[in-house]
């Protein structure tokens, strides 16, 4: 067994190994070399290089010359109370199924490199609630959460004494594949509707549905295309609702329901025939919405930490 040691130049030459390994995981499509390497490099909303990420290596590992798998750690520069820090970060690790002293060869050289630079805690993934959680675009629509169809991953962390982060525990995936919805009813009619298109990545444009009563915002859904994410041609049919909010004083007067369908139908006409939608693990309300207008689980992802 050979572990090797990266820079972030040559990630693209492993896209071969995400790809094959991240097959089974739901809205995880094939990338190419190109999308690869600037899917790590360049943050999941913007077009520019991550400037907070330091000392960052690939930790590959190889057998009989097959590189089997990989980990992708960094030290993440963040400032509290005027004063700048570092975290430790295992931002992607991902193993042969069936390989367990691979995986648990390129964790042990990870927490290593790490614990040499001084950090005392690692986060797996992503770093919880910052601005941008550094996980790679690609992946997961752009969540950087340990998938549970990565079981052979996952299962490893935990055994390794990895917990879930108590900040940020994890993020259920619902998806509802070839859609169908028809023209929502206007709850209320002197309530004012504005619908904007906005171009993105993908193939075709993202979308906004806003409620307004009397010029105040009561409401907002928010979708995106899948393409935003990857560019893989089975993404860009796939709409995804990244945000539906209601102000506290309009909810229980169909709101919610109204901004999800209104968007849903709007995409539909733009020439979207799927549709996926995410929540927080624990929010119950959420998932019971969701599944109540045809969205089923597909994936859930942990956000977890482990102090060294």
């Amino acid at each position: 067994m050979q572990v090797e040691y990266w820079d972030v130049a040559n990630a693209g030459e492993l896209v071969h190994v995400y790809n094959e390994q991240l097959s089974g995981v739901p809205h995880c499509y094939p990338v190419s070399p190109e999308e690869f390497e600037i899917g790590i490099r360049y943050r999941k909303d913007a077009d520019e290089p991550y400037e907070e990420l330091h000392s960052e290596k690939i930790i590959v590992c190889r057998q009989n010359g097959k590189i089997l798998g990989f980990a992708d750690v960094a030290l993440v520069e963040t400032e509290a109370d005027g004063q700048k820090k570092h975290k430790g970060l295992i931002r992607f690790l991902t193993y042969q199924p069936g390989y367990r002293p691979v995986g648990q060869v390129i964790l042990t050289e990870a927490e290593r490199y790490l614990r040499d630079l001084g950090m005392n805690q690692i986060t797996v993934f992503r770093i919880a609630y910052d601005d941008d959680d550094f996980s790679y675009r690609f992946y997961q629509l752009g969540f950087g959460l340990v998938s549970d169809r990565m079981g052979h991953v996952y299962a490893l962390f935990r055994m390794n004494g990895y917990e879930i982060n108590r900040r940020e525990q994890g993020e259920i995936f619902m998806d509802q594949p070839e859609y169908s919805v028809d023209e929502p009813v206007l709850p209320d009619s002197r309530v004012e509707i504005v619908v904007k298109q906005k171009p993105g990545r993908g193939i075709l444009p993202g979308l906004t549905v806003q409620a307004f009563r009397s010029g105040r915002e009561i409401g907002i859904c928010k979708s995106f295309s899948v393409g935003r994410y990857c560019q893989a041609s089975e993404a860009q049919d796939w709409c995804f609702i990244k945000w539906l909010g209601v102000e506290e004083e309009e909810r229980g007067k169909g709101w919610g329901r109204y901004l999800l369908q209104r968007n849903l139908w709007e995409m539909r006409k733009i020439g979207y025939k799927n549709t996926v939608i995410s929540a927080d693990i624990k929010n119950y309300r959420a998932q019971l919405f969701y599944t109540n207008y045809g969205y089923r689980v597909v994936n859930t992802g942990y956000g977890l930490v482990k102090n060294i």
